[in-house]
């Protein structure tokens, strides 16, 4: 679970690529580095891989505080992750399925007093991995 807090400011260097490949290529990111949406992301990915059942990250907070947002970070990290595996390229189902976050919030937004776009319904979004821990599908 992920407890999304809003800081009404953004810290570029929290999100940045170079904050990505410390994650990943941690060897425990859990125990060596500060707590990450990174971080949640990486261990519900190792987990499916070395586990082999699937994963959920669930991602709460009050209104504005940032859960869409979040979900876009953790499926950027999930991108970034599967382009290393791939060779520094992202295969094109991962693209698509990036792609399609902004279309999806689209629809059911409305401006809140902390949210100029703020989500009126819950979202789900499925990724789908193959047996050599690539995404095929979202």
């Amino acid at each position: 679970m992920c407890i999304a807090v809003n800081p009404y400011q953004w810290f570029p260097h929290l999100y940045s690529r170079e904050a990505m490949l410390t994650y990943m290529r941690a060897v425990d990111a859990h125990a060596e580095l500060p707590p990450h949406v990174f971080t949640v992301a990486r261990r519900a990915l190792e987990s499916l891989i070395n586990g082999g059942e699937s994963q959920s990250i669930l991602v709460s907070g009050e209104s504005g505080a940032g859960k869409t947002e979040s979900v876009k970070i953790a499926m950027n990290y999930l991108a970034c992750v599967d382009g290393e595996r791939g060779g520094g390229r992202m295969n094109a189902t991962t693209a698509q399925v990036l792609q399609t976050n902004p279309l999806l919030e689209a629809f059911g937004n409305a401006q809140t007093v902390h949210n100029d776009n703020s989500s009126r319904f819950g979202k789900y979004i499925q990724l789908r991995y193959d047996s050599t821990a690539a995404q095929s599908g979202g």
